[in-house]
């Protein structure tokens, strides 16, 4: 995880590096450190580096502007230059550019070395960098195997997340597992990590196959919507245009031992939006209604074993028949039982839905007519959706 320009440059502030333009960058995230000497090495650079000028093979001002126009232009999180014997000063013109788009510019004499200055921001990115990593793994041991807590509630708590904090999972899944490489989930999750932590503290972002996860830390409920309509609004600008996302949100956890079930409560909101049985601003837990009592049942077996009594005959007869029983029974159950609603929103005949309805209750042995039956089967119906 990248660190913030002011935490870094307060590291070495006995080193005489003196701020002289763009001091409102100053909150931009640094994800690593680079020497640049000509305009061809910004190539290199990604996003977020600081970069170190000496001024090596720099012949005239305007070369100097050239370049750091470039480093801009890779949107570094700063420069530092190195006056002395390569550059006795840093030209006006630099200053200037630097001022007006914001870009921290740093003044090094030659007396100082770069090199100790570099060394500093190195070891404090990977100190950075190796908590993040620290802290997912934990927070991931947390939702896969919550019974080990030695592994996760004491490094988590040494680390910034108590025990007794609430915790919210947001997961974002991409709609195909092949859609999105390893590779390019890394990508993503590094972006929106660096985006987020400008505006958000107290937060784990990382990725797992094809879904990203955020964990929230003792957020409010209007912080945690906060927080989930901006980080859509980030994936949404760096997303490609084949890349589609699906979100869902858990409910808010009394404790980190508990956070597996909002995973699991955000997983199940995630299906039910990829299937289309709940509209796409529906993404919260705490809006999903009757299925909100459907996720919290933990024994998978309870649910089978519902649908087997229920609903599973229909369903096991569309298979082998490539027949559509369970789509007429949810029309049917969706316009209350009414067999000319269902017949106009499907485009069928109305002799069709009754003998499809007929071959639901022959295999069900439920009157369908039965109030007691049809919520039966409502509920078999979205208990499927979540299975």
């Amino acid at each position: 995880m990248a660190v913030e320009l002011q935490k870094l440059i307060h590291k070495v502030e006995d080193k005489d590096v003196r701020l002289v333009a763009g001091k409102e960058g100053m909150s931009n995230l640094v994800t690593w450190v680079h020497m640049v000497e000509v305009s061809e090495v910004t190539d290199f650079l990604t996003g977020g580096e600081i970069a170190f000028i000496t001024g090596i093979g720099i012949s005239s001002p305007s070369e100097v502007l050239s370049l750091v126009e470039h480093i801009y232009e890779k949107h570094a999180a700063g420069v530092v230059i190195n006056t002395g014997p390569f550059l006795e000063k840093i030209p006006e013109e630099v200053v200037s550019f630097c001022e007006e788009n914001g870009l921290p510019l740093f003044e090094v004499p030659w007396r100082v070395h770069l090199a100790e200055i570099m060394r500093v921001f190195c070891y404090e990115i990977t100190l950075a960098d190796r908590k993040t990593a620290e802290i997912a793994a934990a927070f991931r041991t947390a939702l896969l195997f919550p019974k080990q807590e030695e592994l996760y509630v004491v490094p988590l708590s040494q680390r910034g997340f108590p025990a007794s904090w609430s915790y919210t999972v947001i997961v974002a899944a991409s709609k195909t597992a092949s859609m999105v490489t390893s590779k390019r989930m890394e990508k993503i999750e590094m972006t929106l990590s660096n985006y987020m932590s400008h505006s958000y503290q107290d937060f784990s972002l990382f990725h797992s196959e094809d879904e990203l996860i955020a964990i929230t830390g003792n957020y409010s409920e209007s912080k945690n919507t906060d927080f989930v309509t901006t980080l859509r609004h980030y994936l949404n600008e760096i997303r490609h245009p084949s890349e589609i996302f699906y979100f869902g949100a858990g409910k808010s956890t009394g404790s980190v031992r508990c956070i597996y079930k909002s995973y699991r409560q955000a997983k199940a909101v995630v299906k039910l939006l990829k299937n289309g049985h709940v509209s796409q601003g529906q993404i919260f837990y705490s809006k999903m209604g009757f299925y909100k009592l459907l996720m919290n049942i933990e024994d998978q077996e309870v649910l089978e074993d519902y649908c087997k009594n229920t609903i599973a005959p229909v369903v096991e007869y569309d298979k082998k028949n490539n027949s559509s029983l369970v789509e007429v029974l949810s029309a049917y159950l969706k316009n209350n039982g009414s067999v000319k609603e269902t017949a106009d929103e499907l485009y069928v005949h109305r002799n069709t839905v009754n003998y499809k309805l007929n071959k639901i209750k022959e295999l069900t042995g439920m009157n369908l007519s039965a109030m007691d039956a049809r919520l039966q089967l409502s509920a078999a119906l979205m208990v499927i959706n979540i299975l």
